[in-house]
């Protein structure tokens, strides 16, 4: 259970929910979102400038956002200057990451357990994971230049390392066993 932020006027679930809304739906590396201001969100037009000071690719960029992630920017509700605010690093940040995991039963098997010695880190997500699944769960849909500018990619290769991925899963995907209590109701 999530128990930081501790100091706005929202739950940290709202708090949480939102930050993983917002990079799952968008491709954002971390930094990014916590960065935010409440300037640079256009919640009518749905859109979000991500600033040149805070992103990897060094330029401001309008970018714009899913109506799922605007509904839950708006539960956000504050005076302050930065849309997800946080009083705390990115190590404590990691650590209740780790925890919220934990507490809802994610215990991943570590894929490097023969080179090192495992942690509890090698057994969860890592913020980057949404990253990454943004790009992959979208490569088959969005075109290749559409899926570059959404996740910023200054390298049209580094975006196509994603694509040539995506292709390599969709028949691996479309054959995995559903338990019958995942099962769709209508379906």
């Amino acid at each position: 259970m999530a128990t930081l932020p501790d100091d706005q006027n929202y739950p940290p679930g709202v708090w949480w929910r939102a930050l993983l809304t917002f990079a799952y739906m968008t491709g954002w590396r971390l930094m990014e979102p916590l960065s935010l201001n409440r300037s640079d969100v256009d919640m009518e037009a749905g859109t979000a400038t991500t600033r040149h000071r805070d992103n990897k690719g060094k330029r401001d960029e309008v970018v714009p956002l899913h109506p799922i992630v605007i509904e839950h920017l708006e539960k956000l509700a504050g005076f302050g200057p930065v849309v997800l605010p946080r009083n705390y690093d990115r190590t404590k940040l990691w650590n209740v990451f780790q925890e919220i995991q934990r507490a809802a039963g994610i215990h991943l098997p570590c894929h490097d357990a023969d080179d090192h010695e495992c942690t509890d880190s090698c057994h969860v997500y890592g913020f980057h994971d949404c990253r990454r699944a943004f790009a992959t769960l979208n490569a088959e849909t969005l075109s290749a230049n559409a899926l570059q500018k959404l996740m910023r990619h200054r390298s049209y290769q580094t975006t196509q390392r994603y694509i040539n991925m995506a292709g390599q899963l969709k028949g691996a995907v479309e054959t995995l066993h559903v338990p019958e209590v995942l099962r769709s109701e209508t379906g």
